[in-house]
């Protein structure tokens, strides 16, 4: 059962969706992060904590909001993305909020062709989270998200999908 919100959770799905893909054709891999979950953010923080040896977290997590840093942490995780979803880049068609359960929900994305015509369908797992105060991409409340929670992309669920 859904409520009278799930207008505003579909759009802010919508156009998380297409600034995930919008960040991945740009390789804009800090817009990229802030768009991940909190498991998948965590996933990163914690092999980048034991990579680095003699950092703590707090330096960890100064580190994953540098846009530098970030460029070389995952600049090649986007190229990888961008290589894996190049025919859903050029105009994609974004579909709608299809929910998993109360918390997860996929969205298609279809390459811009016109159906029949070969056209590819991927989905783009998301995952519903608290917003955290002064989020970016998708998660303001004063755009109109409900209960302070937004979606965020499902990062290992996608990254999993990805391998395939």
């Amino acid at each position: 059962m859904h409520s009278f919100n799930d207008g505003i959770y579909a759009q802010s799905a919508s156009d998380l969706i297409g600034t995930f893909l919008e960040a991945i054709n740009n390789r804009d891999t800090l817009a990229f992060w802030r768009m991940l979950d909190k498991q998948g953010q965590g996933y990163f923080m914690g092999m980048w904590f034991y990579a680095m040896g003699n950092a703590d977290l707090a330096g960890i997590s100064l580190l994953a909001e540098d846009e530098n840093f970030l460029k070389d942490a995952l600049d090649g995780i986007v190229i990888d993305l961008k290589r894996n979803l190049s025919d859903l880049l050029d105009n994609p068609q974004i579909g709608e909020l299809q929910y998993v359960d109360g918390q997860h929900a996929q969205v298609a994305v279809s390459s811009g062709g016109a159906p029949g015509e070969g056209q590819i369908t991927d989905y783009i797992p998301l995952v519903l989270e608290l917003a955290s105060a002064g989020t970016a991409a998708g998660c303001d409340p004063a755009e109109g998200n409900v209960g302070m929670t937004c979606w965020k992309i499902n990062t290992l669920k996608c990254f999993s999908i990805q391998k395939n």
